[in-house]
């Protein structure tokens, strides 16, 4: 008994030396050093010595030159053995059904008739083929108060959309509710209303004796004062060129180019999320916006000026009849949130939790949401 346990010691005490002799340069790989120590208490499988052996070739081939130290090379080791043990596990999913909802959208304003585009939502592994997501067999209904004041119908085409044929249109300031059904799907319903259109109180522009700094093109200020409505009120506002389609001095068709505004104000934002989610911080001085979101959180009822700075093409500055066009728009709270959602999906980089898509339907998803229009039309000639 005694011998045997002697030899046992010897065996376990030359195992551990060769192992040293590896690390800190020897001929030996651990594969062999396995092998000669396989009458010891360790048992090692080939397919796990020969594993060992060829990581361990690939993270040692050149450990006696730097003189690495023990530690950390036994947690490397130790890593990757963990490693391949999970490499070997395979995860089945099997995704639950899925039932298929209305989908609506409806941006609606006084200035046009009532309409509609309606789809039906699909599971991811159906994007694809999305030739069967319209519907043309949905039905619309628009309620005030509990009374019917629109139905829309289908316009015959392939995209789902509808409009009201008796050229039905919504009021200011007047909460509507949308009822969606179609064979097959639950009813979806939304509640919103158009605020009150935006007061332009006086508006003008003037040319500035400066000149953009990318292509040395001109540039204009637009000056507008806006009246404040009661309550919590969204703002938003875009510049336009506006130049004839042609040179017929009868013509009555224009073509638009929306300007790019320089961000120089903490009063108004570029983007919809941060107008729900302000931030104290001064613009960006290279910051270009083509809208302008503003909210009258900190300004309630009072009348607000804006200086506004666009570039101009120098081309267009010779055009006969060359106007610019101040929009605003006075929105609702569901419009707002919807398009701040639709930036965070557009920003979204494909790592973590997507944001949820905002929709005000119950029983479905898309947007119900109105908004209001007031405009100036600016004429160019004279600011020189």
């Amino acid at each position: 008994m005694g011998h045997s346990h002697y030899r046992s010691v010897i065996q376990r005490d030359h195992l551990n030396m060769r192992l040293l002799q590896f690390f800190h340069g020897g001929s030996l790989s651990p594969a062999q050093t396995m092998a000669n120590g396989r009458q010891s208490s360790l048992l090692w499988s080939v397919d796990f010595v020969r594993i060992v052996g060829r990581i361990w070739t690939g993270l040692t081939q050149d450990l006696w030159r730097p003189r690495l130290p023990l530690y950390p090379v036994i947690k490397l080791l130790t890593a990757c053995i963990l490693l391949l043990s999970a490499c070997e596990t395979t995860i089945e999913i099997d995704p639950p059904d899925y039932d298929p909802e209305l989908n609506i959208t409806s941006n609606f304003t006084p200035d046009s008739v009532w309409a509609a585009r309606v789809a039906k939502t699909i599971p991811i592994g159906e994007l694809g083929d999305t030739t069967s997501v319209f519907l043309d067999d949905a039905t619309i209904t628009i309620y005030r108060d509990d009374v019917l004041v629109a139905r829309l119908t289908h316009d015959g085409g392939e995209d789902g959309w509808y409009e009201s044929p008796r050229m039905r249109t919504p009021r200011t300031n007047t909460p509507y509710r949308m009822v969606v059904e179609a064979p097959g799907l639950p009813p979806a319903s939304a509640i919103s209303m158009a605020p009150l259109p935006p007061n332009i109180l006086s508006a003008e522009v003037t040319k500035l004796d400066t000149f953009s700094s990318l292509m040395l093109d001109s540039q204009y200020l637009v000056s507008f004062g806006l009246a404040d409505n009661p309550g919590l009120n969204y703002y938003s506002f875009s510049i336009f060129l506006a130049l004839p389609a042609d040179e017929s001095p009868t013509s009555s068709e224009f073509t638009v180019h929306e300007l790019t505004m320089i961000h120089n104000s903490q009063r108004w934002f570029c983007s919809f999320s941060d107008v729900l989610n302000p931030i104290e911080s001064s613009p960006a001085e290279d910051e270009f916006c083509t809208i302008g979101i503003l909210s009258d959180r900190s300004s309630d009822g009072q009348v607000q000026d804006f200086d506004i700075t666009v570039d101009l093409f120098s081309d267009f500055e010779d055009e006969l009849d060359t106007t610019l066009i101040l929009y605003v728009m006075a929105l609702s709270p569901e419009y707002v949130e919807h398009r701040s959602a639709i930036e965070e999906h557009e920003n979204f980089d494909g790592f973590g939790q997507p944001a949820n898509l905002y929709t005000n339907f119950e029983g479905g998803r898309g947007i119900f949401a109105g908004y209001s229009t007031h405009y100036r039309i600016l004429d160019l000639a004279g600011t020189e």
